[in-house]
C-alpha cells in the first residue's frame, strides 16, 4: 500500500510539474508581447512568470509536497487579470492537481 501512496504522490508531481511549465510557458509568451509594446502591465506578468519558475524549479527537486503550493498558487490567481487572464486557466489547472495531491 506504501507503494500506491508513493506512486500517486509522483505522478501528482508530475502532472502539477506539467500544468505548471504549461502556465510558465504561457506566461512567457506574454511577458515577451507585453515587454515588446511596453504596455504597463509588463511587471505584472514578470511577476507571474518568475514565481511559477521558481514554483517549478522546487517542485523538480522534490522541495515540497504538491499540496503545500495550494495557498501559493491562489495568490496567483490574483494576478491573472487583464491581459495576464489568459494564463488563468492554466493555473487554475496547477490548483487543482496541488489541491488533489
Amino acid at each position: 500500500m506504501k507503494f500506491d501512496g508513493a506512486l500517486r504522490l509522483s505522478t501528482s508531481r508530475e502532472d502539477l510539474v506539467r500544468a505548471v511549465s504549461a502556465a510558465r510557458d504561457q506566461a512567457r509568451r506574454l511577458l515577451t508581447a507585453l515587454e515588446q509594446q511596453g504596455h504597463p502591465e509588463t511587471s505584472r506578468s514578470s511577476s507571474l512568470y518568475l514565481a511559477l519558475v521558481s514554483i517549478r524549479k522546487r517542485l523538480t527537486k522534490d522541495e515540497e509536497p504538491p499540496g503545500a503550493l495550494v495557498k501559493e498558487l491562489e495568490q496567483l490567481l490574483t494576478l491573472c487579470e487583464g491581459k495576464l487572464a489568459r494564463i488563468k486557466p492554466d493555473v487554475e489547472d496547477a490548483l487543482k492537481i496541488a489541491r488533489g495531491a
